[in-house]
C-alpha cells in the first residue's frame, strides 16, 4: 500500500470532521468506516498504533503514524452525538403524530 503524507490524512481528516454526515461513518470491532462519493476510509487501531487508510480510484493509501488513536475517539463520540440526534428525532417525531392524533375528534 502506498504511504499517505500525512499532512494529506490531517486535511482529509479535518475536512471528515467538519462534516461528518456526509461520510456514512460507521463503528465496528475492525475501526470507523467511512464514505462519500469519491473516497472511502477506515481508522483503526492495528496493535498499539493506529492507521489511517484511504481509498480512491481503488487505490488504498495508509498512514500510521500514531497521530490516529486521538482522531478514532473523536469520531467515535461524533458517530455517538449524531446516533443520539437522530434517536432524538424519531421520539419528536412519534410525540407529534401523538399529540396530533389526540387532538383529532373521534
Amino acid at each position: 500500500m502506498p504511504n499517505l503524507k500525512i499532512q494529506e490524512a490531517k486535511l482529509l481528516f479535518n475536512k471528515i470532521r467538519s462534516n461528518p454526515k456526509s461520510y456514512d461513518l460507521k463503528t465496528s470491532t475492525e475501526g470507523i468506516t467511512g464514505k462519500d462519493d469519491k473516497i472511502s476510509f477506515k481508522l483503526y487501531r492495528n496493535g498499539e498504533k493506529s492507521a489511517f487508510e484511504v481509498t480512491i480510484d481503488g487505490l488504498t493509501f495508509t498512514n500510521s503514524t500514531g497521530e490516529w488513536n486521538n482522531a478514532i475517539i473523536m469520531l467515535e463520540n461524533i458517530i455517538n452525538n449524531i446516533e443520539k440526534e437522530t434517536e432524538n428525532n424519531k421520539v419528536q417525531l412519534a410525540l407529534d403524530k401523538l399529540k396530533k392524533y389526540l387532538s383529532e375528534e373521534n
